[in-house]
């Protein structure tokens, strides 16, 4: 979802860190730096914050996730409308998978005029396999998810904005398609290699 169905990077997503950073100065009692270099790094070595302070300090990502995606989204949804076109173009099955909560996906798809569209809407809260959490960017979950919607993987694609997502993809056989637009127009994404 973020920088793929929607440029997260325009101001959504510096709403959560910010949040994201404020939880962990509260929860466990760290200086604002601290929280910036540990969300950052967690994001970095597990794919996601919310499964470093999991495993690292048993914070529960069904009380971390809400908590840090409630906030009013309107001011950063101007123009977005125009998703359900370029997704109608798209041939196949549509599954979106996000590591973002239920509650975001659910107040953001009604805005992008998605509400109802896709087969499936696979968030972080569902990404549980073996009693364990498995976000992006799990191949077990992948394949997990494969095998629940009746598809071999070389038959899936997933397009995201993430390389680590996109590189478990690819070893789970998956066809794989990097959406950079958002992120390079709002972030300063440069693709490898001098790509345009």
């Amino acid at each position: 979802m973020d920088d793929t169905l929607l440029a997260s990077s325009a101001g959504i997503l510096g709403e959560v860190h910010v949040l994201m950073n404020n939880f962990l100065m509260r929860r466990l009692g760290m200086s604002e730096a601290e929280a910036n270099r540990v969300r950052e790094l967690y994001w970095r070595e597990y794919g996601s914050t919310f499964i470093g302070l999991w495993r690292r300090h048993g914070v529960d990502p069904r009380v971390f996730l809400p908590a840090v995606h409630d906030f009013d989204y309107r001011p950063y949804l101007k123009d977005v409308r125009g998703q359900r076109g370029v997704l109608e173009r798209l041939s196949g099955r549509k599954v979106l998978l996000t590591n973002g909560p239920r509650s975001y996906v659910s107040k953001l798809l009604p805005a992008l005029g998605l509400k109802g569209y896709f087969e499936a809407e696979v968030t972080s809260t569902d990404m549980r396999l073996f009693g364990d959490w498995r976000p992006k960017p799990s191949v077990s979950m992948l394949l997990a998810l494969c095998a629940r919607l009746g598809v071999r993987p070389h038959e899936a694609a997933l397009v995201d904005d993430g390389l680590s997502n996109l590189k478990a993809a690819r070893r789970a056989g998956l066809v794989t398609v990097w959406c950079v637009g958002m992120r390079r127009r709002h972030a300063g994404l440069r693709p490898p290699f001098g790509a345009p």
